[in-house]
């Protein structure tokens, strides 16, 4: 099958995932394609390189944004996996030069194989001043015969900004074991999101840290999901406050229901008098006015919930 005719194909599994995958497939702009261990597409822009190729059964990214360089348009990352037996390794680095901003959509769609696995290994780099969006939009099929393990090291210089959106709310989930480590210096900014929808026998690992290591660095870390059935959900965040004036607050919603289980672990470090660093989790059902208000314009209670934890979640 020729290159183009396959990147034709890509549209099939980047719809669960972009409201208009055809845009990305035509449209202008940098992005890389990848589809099982095959590197379908990369293109690059002026103020960013984009290197790719697979070496020892791995995808190896490097993107790089110039010094300076601030894009008014993403950049898309686009991962799919359509057959069985699959295991799609990657391994990225993003380097994001000083006074340059950006944001990244990463599209991973996995929606018809079995017993899959997606390993992801990154690091990223923001220079001073420079500020990175990364929104990752994940869809593992209806069957949840799927690992996914993505792996982020993260180092922000003075003034920068990291915004990170993850979100895993359509489908089955599977196994999804998320790690992400922070590092943060003086007057930088941190806001991370986590949505997740398990149902099943889903499991679900969130552990994330940061260390707010620079006088006056912020982080917020908030958590929007549901548990259903028998799925599992352990969500465990932790802020460091190791210099002055830094502030982080850590925020835990989950919705629970059948015989699902949801453990929440917000952990608060403190090595400054003058940081400050808070938590709060609310683990349980809908809330019964929502419900009842639903239920009276003729929904049944499935339903009504099912509306609630959308809202909640979308």
């Amino acid at each position: 099958m020729s290159v183009k005719n396959e990147l034709l194909e890509a549209i099939e599994f980047i719809k669960y995932t972009a409201e208009d995958p055809e845009k990305i497939i035509h449209g202008k702009g940098p992005r890389i394609i990848v589809r099982e261990g095959k590197i379908l597409d990369v293109r690059e822009d002026e103020g960013i390189e984009i290197e790719g190729e697979t070496k020892d059964g791995k995808i190896v990214a490097k993107i790089r944004v110039k010094e300076g360089y601030k894009f008014k348009y993403p950049i898309h990352v686009c991962m799919g996996i359509t057959q069985d037996n699959v295991e799609q390794i990657i391994d990225v680095e993003i380097i994001l030069e000083d006074n340059s901003e950006i944001s990244l959509l990463s599209h991973c769609s996995f929606p018809k194989g079995k017993n899959l696995k997606h390993i992801m290994d990154g690091r990223i780099k923001i220079g001073k001043n420079a500020k990175f969006t990364y929104k990752e939009f994940h869809y593992h099929g209806e069957e949840g015969k799927i690992l996914v393990k993505p792996t982020m090291k993260v180092n922000i210089d003075e003034g920068g900004v990291y915004i990170s959106e993850f979100n895993l709310t359509h489908g089955r989930i599977g196994v999804l074991e998320i790690n992400q480590e922070v590092e943060a210096k003086k007057d930088s900014i941190i806001d991370i999101v986590t949505k997740t929808y398990a149902l099943k026998d889903d499991v679900v690992k969130i552990d994330e840290v940061v260390k707010l290591n620079g006088e006056n660095a912020k982080c917020m870390m908030r958590s929007r999901g549901a548990g259903r059935d028998n799925s599992k959900i352990t969500l465990k965040f932790k802020i460091e406050g190791n210099a002055p004036y830094c502030k982080g607050h850590i925020d835990c919603a989950e919705v629970i229901k059948d015989n699902a289980e949801v453990e929440s672990i917000p952990i608060v470090v403190v090595r400054d008098e003058t940081a400050r660093i808070t938590h709060e989790a609310a683990i349980g059902s809908v809330d019964r006015k929502q419900l009842e208000t639903l239920m009276a314009k003729g929904l049944d209670e499935d339903e009504a919930t099912e509306i609630i934890i959308k809202g909640m979640i979308g």
